[in-house]
């Protein structure tokens, strides 16, 4: 068979086609699972609690978001009390004056620190039955306790309460909800 610019043009397409498809089938796969929590660095955290001390609220609503990107159930490897980030999160979730978008961050950060957050349970599970508090914020606190696990589980009949009621906003139900599937099996 004699190739001609005729067939040239078309195997050139034809190559030019199934490189274009490999080249899209190998940048699209999973490099990078998002599942995994980044472990972050000393001076990443030191800034991250100097910065949930700031007098601006969007300062401190950018800390607690930068707060969930890394696994703070083990944060007392980076930081040398974490029940002091606890502290620093559950005072500013727990101020009304606090705007919203902050307070809600705090709660889930909450929820993300494991045992150093456990004695803030009480707290979130009174705000999230707080009818006067910003259904946002309730919602947050939900989640915060469904993030808690084992130390929210003798709060279960309370949040399953919540689930049942009504007159609750339904957001805050729905992340009731979502609380008593992450608990696992304590919930059934």
């Amino acid at each position: 068979m004699l190739i001609t610019p005729r067939h040239t043009n078309k195997l050139s397409l034809f190559f030019l086609f199934c490189f274009t498809l490999l080249l899209t089938l190998f940048l699209s796969l999973p490099w990078v699972s998002a599942t995994e929590k980044a472990k972050p660095q000393d001076w990443q955290i030191n800034g991250i609690v100097a910065a949930l001390d700031d007098g601006h609220d969007k300062v401190k609503e950018y800390a607690f978001t930068k707060l969930r990107e890394y696994d703070l159930k083990n944060l007392k490897f980076v930081v040398k009390k974490p029940e002091d980030v606890a502290e620093k999160a559950a005072n500013v979730f727990k101020d009304e004056k606090v705007d919203s978008g902050v307070r809600y961050g705090a709660a889930e950060a909450l929820g993300n620190m494991g045992e150093a957050a456990t004695k803030y349970v009480p707290d979130i599970l009174n705000i999230i039955q707080d009818e006067q508090v910003d259904s946002g914020v309730r919602y947050g606190a939900a989640v915060a306790l469904g993030n808690m696990g084992e130390a929210a589980t003798k709060y279960l009949p309370d949040i399953a309460n919540i689930l049942k009621d009504e007159q609750v906003d339904s957001g805050v139900r729905s992340s009731a909800a979502v609380a008593l599937g992450n608990m696992g099996e304590a919930a059934t």
